[in-house]
């Protein structure tokens, strides 16, 4: 399974995908305090990226910042997901 993660450090981007259709937060990990998000699968979750980066992402605002805080929460609590 690891191959087919993407991980990111950078909470908004990392929102972005947590609120977005058909990918899934796998678990979080923390290296020399620096927390990480693991997102599968990581094709598709690439391609969200990519529409990000190119102002053709479409996502529900209220969604994205419900997920924006559950990952804040995460990052705070020191847990893991998954």
């Amino acid at each position: 399974m690891e191959q087919d993660v993407l991980e990111l450090k950078i909470l908004n981007l990392a929102a972005f995908l947590h609120a977005s259709p058909g990918i899934q937060l796998v678990g979080t990990k923390r290296i020399n305090g620096e927390v990480f998000f693991m997102f599968s699968p990581k094709a598709e979750a690439e391609k969200l990226l990519e529409s990000y980066f190119t102002d053709k992402a479409l996502i529900n605002p209220k969604e994205l910042f419900a997920k924006l805080n559950d990952l804040r929460d995460l990052i705070f609590s020191g847990g893991k997901n998954g």
